[in-house]
This record gives C-alpha cells, sequence and structure tokens, in this order.
C-alpha cells in the first residue's frame, strides 16, 4: 500500500473525493468515510474548535485504514505544523498562501532536511514505514506528505507560478468562498472574474505539473467550466456538520411526507 494513497491519486488524476471534519470528536468518523466511499478527510482546526489530541486520535485511526486523514491548520506556525505531523496526520492544508514566501515557510515547517526544517521527533508509529530508519525513513516521511497551499485572494492568484514552484508543494487549492468574498462578489463562483482567477491558477500549476484543486464548490454546472479547464478530479464535497443538517432535513421531510400520506 502507498504510504499516502490520496497524494497518489491526486498524482494519477483519478477521481477523487474529500470530506471535511468540524463536528466529529471520535474515530468512527474514520470508518464512516471509507465505508461510503471517501479516499481523504481533513480535520479542520481553522474553522472548529477540535484539538490537536482529537486531530491526533482521527489521524492515527486512518493510518490503519485506506482513508487519508490531513489537518487545516490555522497558521503556518511551525510548532503546530509539526505537531499534528508527529501526531499522525499524512498532509497540511494551509489557509492563505499569498507568496513563494509563504509556500517555503510551509515547506520549511512540515518536511524534514534537507527539504525542510522540521524537528525529528518520535511521533506515531505509522505502520507503513515499517523497517525504515535514519535518512531511508525521512525521506519516506516527506515523499508521503501532502502539502497543499489554498489560494484565497487575488495576491495569491498573482503569485501562483511561484507559490507552486516551491519545492515541496504538491498542489494548490482555490479557496473559492474567500476568494470571492475577498474579491467583492462572494459566491459568484461563475463570475468572469473568478474564471479568470483559475484560469490563470490551473495554468501555473500545468506549467508545474501539479494538480489544481477546486475548493468550495459542489454543484456541477459550477464546477464543470473549472474542471474542463484541466482541475483536478478532486472533489472536496463539504464538512459533516453540513452533512449531519441536510441528512436531517432530509429524514424530517420524509417523515412528514409519510405522515401527509398516512393521515391524509
Amino acid at each position: 500500500m502507498p504510504a499516502n494513497l490520496l497524494k497518489e491519486r491526486l498524482k494519477s488524476g483519478e477521481p477523487t473525493f474529500v470530506f471535511s471534519v468540524r463536528m466529529s470528536r471520535t474515530v468512527n468518523i474514520v470508518s464512516l468515510a471509507q465505508a461510503t466511499g471517501y479516499h481523504g478527510l481533513y480535520v479542520d482546526l481553522q474553522h472548529s474548535s477540535i484539538s490537536i489530541d482529537t486531530a491526533a486520535q482521527i489521524c492515527t485511526t486512518a493510518l490503519h485504514s485506506e482513508v487519508t486523514a490531513f489537518v487545516r491548520v490555522p497558521s503556518l506556525e511551525p510548532g503546530l505544523i509539526s505537531r499534528v505531523l508527529d501526531a499522525g496526520s499524512q498532509g497540511i492544508l494551509a489557509p492563505d498562501i499569498r507568496s513563494a514566501a509563504d509556500a517555503k515557510a510551509l515547506v520549511k515547517a512540515a518536511l524534514i532536511a534537507p527539504k525542510g526544517d522540521r524537528s525529528v521527533g518520535g511521533g506515531i508509529p505509522n505502520p507503513r514505514f515499517r523497517g525504515l530508519s535514519g535518512g531511508a525513513l525521512a525521506g519516506a516521511i516527506n515523499d508521503a506528505t501532502l502539502l497543499i497551499a489554498m489560494i484565497e485572494t487575488e495576491e495569491g492568484v498573482a503569485a501562483a507560478a511561484d507559490i507552486i514552484g516551491v519545492d515541496g508543494i504538491d498542489a494548490i487549492q482555490i479557496g473559492s468562498n474567500d476568494l470571492t468574498t475577498s474579491m467583492g462578489i462572494p459566491g459568484q463562483y461563475k463570475h468572469e472574474r473568478v474564471q479568470e482567477a483559475y484560469r490563470k491558477v490551473i495554468e501555473a500549476c500545468k506549467a508545474a505539473g501539479k494538480p489544481l484543486i477546486i475548493g468550495g464548490i459542489r454543484k456541477s454546472d459550477e464546477l464543470e467550466p473549472y474542471v474542463r479547464m484541466g482541475a483536478a478530479r478532486c472533489y472536496f464535497t463539504g464538512a459533516d456538520s453540513v452533512f449531519m443538517v441536510e441528512g436531517a432535513k432530509m429524514f424530517l421531510n420524509e417523515a412528514k411526507n409519510a405522515d401527509a400520506t398516512i393521515t391524509g
């Protein structure tokens, strides 16, 4: 089994499905992800109250599954990035990257020398690295660590080629909600300015031979133009909290319809 299945799927261009964890606090979410056919999940430490300890339990459990678990961090603080990776996260989703300097800071914090400056700690034993030690282990860890730089501003769009060109950055994701909000056109995913931003970033990613991941867009008619442009077939489908709300609504409506049929 590859050390990072999600990273391998991104490289191969296969359809890939990921959701975020903001509400779940137990390792059962990993089993749910695998049972429903997801390839990855990320624990969102930026937009939730989940603790590092809870993230560690989820990520460590995922190491024994076919689901790749990684973490969205709230900042590029090296200590935080190192801690979640030591705790079993198989990658970092880093928000609001605006420059090559930001991207280099992410690589420096997340990867082990010679690529980065991450401290070599004991960490959580990864069953996929059994038998490796020393330089071979460090190299395997670096190769298996997925680093996704999020672009969420026009400043980031302008620097896309420099960002994706940083050695160690595996992909860019456009955070469409924050990008459109920063542009003053929140939620207008088909706006010509948004399309131009996507076009520029996709071209930069193509030139670097790395994927561009669409973030924040879920409807097929809004996704289509960007997939046609060359965005990766990697879909971030939403958050566990949204799934709960939408599922609860659906089953409530079914019960109401059933009641109306029975009593009507």
